[in-house]
């Protein structure tokens, strides 16, 4: 069964971005997905897994690695392959001036929480080497990216995406909690969203 709550994105991605062209249907439905993958599963316990706990080392290179990507993506904006009009293609999907703070805020203090539990936590094994979960994590980011990136960006994408989540998912093995990794992608979402948002609509 868990086969198939692995495509949750796939779907929430498939139909709420690239069908509706609506950034808040794909990232609501995705959320719901997960909620009603927990549900029907009886898998509530994972988020026990939430658990306070610090492992400076390990808290420390997640956490600083994760805020480096926002600052990278600022930084070196100017030298991407994106799109001249990619703010009116953001506006399109619902992503507008006004409600870029938003999506901002629910994305950060909602999503790295639902997905760290759902990928690191539900759905991973102790494996040290790179997973089948791992792949999938950063393949249906692909979906998204590939709107607005060429392909050989969308290969170094994959391979970054599927990098982290092998990381975080050592980090949860090593620690036994999903809370170093959640933190780290509280702070990946909103540094690179906020570097979006600044160069997009405060260029």
């Amino acid at each position: 069964m868990k086969r198939f709550w692995r495509l949750i994105p796939y779907l929430a991605v498939g139909l709420g971005l690239l069908w509706y062209k609506n950034a808040w249907l794909a990232l609501l439905g995705y959320h719901l997905g997960i909620l009603l993958a927990f549900g029907l599963s009886r898998a509530w316990g994972h988020f026990r897994a939430l658990k306070p706990l610090l492992r400076p080392g390990w808290a420390v290179t997640a956490w600083i690695s994760a805020c480096l990507a926002g600052l990278l993506l600022y930084l070196g904006w100017s030298r991407l392959p994106l799109p001249a009009d990619l703010a009116v293609s953001l506006a399109s999907l619902g992503l507008t001036a006004e409600t870029w703070p938003w999506f901002i805020a629910y994305f950060a203090l909602v999503n790295p929480w639902l997905e760290e539990t759902f990928w690191r936590g539900w759905l991973s094994g102790p494996s040290k080497t790179p997973a089948v979960e791992d792949f999938l994590f950063a393949g249906y980011h692909i979906l998204i990216l590939g709107q607005f990136v060429p392909f050989g960006w969308l290969a170094l994408a994959f391979v970054i995406l599927a990098s982290a989540a092998w990381f975080w998912r050592q980090v949860v093995r090593q620690t036994g909690s999903l809370i170093i990794p959640a933190i780290a992608h509280l702070l990946a979402d909103f540094s690179i969203l906020t570097a979006i948002y600044w160069r997009t609509i405060h260029p």
